[in-house]
């Protein structure tokens, strides 16, 4: 099968959050179900620094994407000033619709999250005020540019089909581009196979990490 990469659409989502509710039901946001996964997929690829691609076949059918940033800190700063309210909705209406999951989201999320958000808007605040005359980007130390990759998901009957492959391939051309200097990727360990599909791939293993959402991920690193 032929398989094309393209930037993601909005007209994208649909199919997108199909295959992220069915691919990775083990996780946090995937439980949110459908409603909440098209409004979390719009607003990711409609935010600063992202990287959203998608995986289409000769029909321009969705079979899988990838969903990351270049400068992750800011993409999240970012998506959170420009969907914050929408994606808290979305994340409310998810919670009433499945009790089982909003039971989980307020006894094992709720505190992080508004910790998290405080601190967002104590970091956000201090930059406007450290910000130079005449606007520009606020000096830091010399660091390494590090972008990252948390979702790569094709269609279950279809991997294999070097989908997987061609998005990673692309969100690595993307990433050089931009200076970025090296990838992170996280994924659950419950999917079996990825270990060894990614170092296959030349990614090498870097230990784990807990997600903004309180999970575990196995954590993988590409040095461009």
């Amino acid at each position: 099968m032929a398989v094309r990469i393209r930037p993601l659409q909005r007209a994208d989502v649909a199919a997108t959050s199909a295959l992220h509710e069915e691919v990775l039901h083990m996780e946090f946001l995937a439980r949110a179900g459908r409603g909440f996964l098209r409004r979390y997929h719009w607003a990711w690829m409609d935010t600063d620094d992202a990287v959203a691609l998608a995986a289409v076949d000769d029909h321009e059918v969705v079979v899988g994407f990838l969903l990351g940033a270049l400068r992750p800190a800011g993409h999240f700063r970012s998506m959170v000033r420009r969907h914050g309210p929408q994606l808290a909705g979305a994340l409310l209406i998810a919670a009433i619709r499945r009790p089982s999951f909003g039971r989980e989201l307020v006894t094992t999320r709720l505190v992080r999250y508004v910790r998290g958000l405080g601190r967002m808007a104590w970091a956000t605040a201090n930059g406007r005020r450290r910000r130079p005359p005449g606007g520009g980007p606020v000096p830091t130390a010399t660091q390494r540019a590090v972008g990252e990759v948390t979702h790569v998901l094709v269609r279950p009957d279809l991997q294999g089909s070097g989908a997987g492959r061609a998005l990673l391939d692309a969100a690595a051309a993307a990433s050089r581009a931009a200076g970025v200097e090296e990838l992170m990727l996280v994924t659950p360990p419950e999917l079996s196979g990825a270990v060894g599909f990614y170092e296959h791939l030349g990614w090498e293993h870097a230990g784990r990490l807990t997600s903004r959402s309180g999970e575990d991920f196995l954590r993988f690193r590409l040095p461009l």
